[in-house]
């Protein structure tokens, strides 16, 4: 399926922009992945655009995890992958509390003789944005990836303190300190889990959002690329946003 047609179809859903969809799209593409996972699907939109590519490529499957409230959502990922037809290519998973307890789960079936079968190619993280769940998603993911694989990180640069997201962590019912409030937890976890791993040789962070990092154990040089591929309309919204919260205006999604 071309991504023009599954743009036309879920360009305007939340909460991949088109933009994204498009670099999501061309990768699946260019790489050719045979056993794709998402960890945080929400509307699945993010979900038709890799599974658009995968059937453009005549090969491969997608299995995107997410939490039971969002089979309620108007918009469900079923409802979706309907109105594209490409029900065929994802299979979705709910758990209870998180995508953590899903990854347990699949070490337990990829586990022979006390030692764990690779099976993804790519692992795309989009879910919680905390310490406490992308950092073991991480560590767990990469017992699951296979060398040459890639890992893709969204929301490199965000923080609770600087959204109205009910700044508890849900993992313990604690508020936040003011330090956890600041920290960009999936940058922290880029930094200090991903980047010092040494099967990683090559981290790319582009536009200060996405966090690209390819599995290639045995290399012996790190690589890290920041990519500045701004949009107008990516850059604006930024400006704009920082302006925003710069002069405690509150959220710009509250205007």
């Amino acid at each position: 399926m071309s991504y023009e047609a599954v743009n036309a179809i879920v360009g305007g859903i939340p909460h991949t922009t088109p933009e994204r969809g498009r670099i999501l799209y061309d990768f699946i593409r260019r790489e050719k992945p045979d056993h794709c996972l998402e960890l945080g699907f929400s509307h699945g939109t993010s979900s038709c655009y890799i599974a658009a590519a995968l059937a453009d490529n005549g090969r491969g499957h997608l299995t995107t995890v997410d939490l039971l409230h969002t089979a309620t959502y108007p918009q469900a990922i079923e409802h979706s992958l309907k109105r594209t037809g490409l029900e065929s290519w994802v299979t979705p998973v709910r758990e209870h509390t998180s995508y953590t307890w899903f990854l347990k789960k699949e070490l337990e079936r990829r586990t022979v003789n006390g030692f764990c079968q690779p099976i993804y190619d790519f692992c795309f993280i989009d879910g919680s944005k905390n310490w406490t769940v992308d950092g073991f998603a991480f560590l767990l993911v990469d017992r699951l990836l296979r060398p040459g694989g890639w890992i893709l990180f969204d929301d490199y640069d965000w923080t609770y303190g600087s959204t109205g997201r009910d700044q508890t962590d849900f993992i313990n019912h604690r508020a936040l300190g003011p330090d956890e409030l600041t920290q960009p937890h999936i940058e922290a976890v880029v930094r200090l889990l991903v980047m010092q791993h040494p099967d990683y040789s090559e981290v790319r962070i582009q536009d200060a959002t996405w966090a690209w990092a390819h599995k290639n154990p045995g290399a012996n040089r790190r690589q890290l690329v920041y990519e500045q591929t701004y949009t107008f309309k990516a850059l604006f919204a930024r400006l704009l946003k920082a302006t925003v919260r710069k002069l405690g205006l509150g959220r710009l999604e509250d205007y």
